[in-house]
């Protein structure tokens, strides 16, 4: 490690600028993005954000605003940040198709299960999953078909129905 890139860990207290761990902190290292002050990040930290970390965190203060005089522009609203694709659509989507339990899919997407929960209701809601018994089925519902062969098949004991899952084209 270089003695600049120590002597900025040094300055802020051996911490990582994003997630403020101080465990391994003899492999942080020093980025310096687009002219702004040197971050130290962890190395989690820098396998998430690469060279390019988030902003200060909400709780830390920051620089104070300068004073406006009355003739000033007033200044831009705030720009939101991109909308983020929703983290249980994405895991629905890239699971095979099948039946999953919730907290299989909330494992998944990295959310609790209550929060997943009320996800997949809203999804089944529009119509792309649908709740079966207690789990979720990503599969495209049965058709009517479908449906009559399985009732003939349960009132029956001695009659097997073998049936081509592939779509019909």
């Amino acid at each position: 490690m270089d003695p600049e890139a120590l002597a900025v860990i040094e300055r802020v207290g051996r911490r990582c600028a994003v997630c403020r761990s101080g465990r391994g902190w003899r492999q942080f290292t020093v980025v310096q993005p687009d002219g702004r002050e040197p971050v130290v990040m962890c190395a989690a930290c820098r396998a998430r954000y690469g060279d390019a970390p988030p902003g200060p965190p909400a709780g830390e203060p920051t620089a104070a605003p300068a004073a406006r005089s009355a003739d000033s522009i007033p200044a831009t609203p705030a720009q939101r940040p991109p909308d983020r694709e929703d983290r249980v659509r994405k895991v629905l989507r890239e699971l095979p198709n099948g039946e999953y339990t919730t907290g299989k899919i909330a494992k998944a997407a990295g959310l609790p299960q209550a929060k997943t929960l009320r996800r997949l209701r809203q999804i089944a809601a529009s119509g792309e999953i649908r709740e079966v018994g207690k789990r979720w089925s990503t599969e495209p519902p049965p058709t009517d078909l479908d449906e009559a062969l399985d009732r003939l098949q349960a009132r029956t004991s001695n009659i097997r129905i073998v049936r081509d899952r592939s779509p019909v084209g």
